[in-house]
């Protein structure tokens, strides 16, 4: 698993996020289908596991969602997707950080990582 300062590095190497959040793309509509049940319902159980089975969020996972946050608002000037971006980068470094495996998980990272916004 990537450690959380690999993360950070990503965030801020000014080409990961970018390449993603370049494009033109109704994201407001791309949030929506997040709302949808099989995602929702994906990502809540993903966060209850790693809620229930890690410490609460220290500083280093803080860092990496204001870093994930401020990144994406920079590009998109959209408020809403820098906030779910946040959510689903503490939601990776925390369970990286503690050995959380999730498949789920797992997945959202690997898209992120292959320049994709899984919704």
């Amino acid at each position: 698993m990537m450690g959380l300062s690999e993360i950070l590095s990503r965030i801020n190497d000014g080409v990961f996020l970018e390449l993603i959040f370049q494009e033109n793309t109704d994201w407001d509509a791309r949030l929506d289908s997040r709302d949808g049940i099989e995602f929702a319902s994906a990502w809540s159980a993903s966060y209850e596991q790693v809620l229930s089975s890690c410490p609460p969020e220290d500083e280093s996972i803080r860092q990496v969602r204001e870093a994930a946050f401020k990144k994406v608002y920079q590009i998109t000037g959209n408020p809403d997707l820098a906030g779910y971006v946040s959510d689903d980068f503490g939601l990776i470094a925390q369970a990286f950080k503690h050995q959380v495996d999730s498949g789920f998980i797992h997945r959202l990272w690997q898209a992120y990582a292959q320049g994709t916004f899984l919704y």
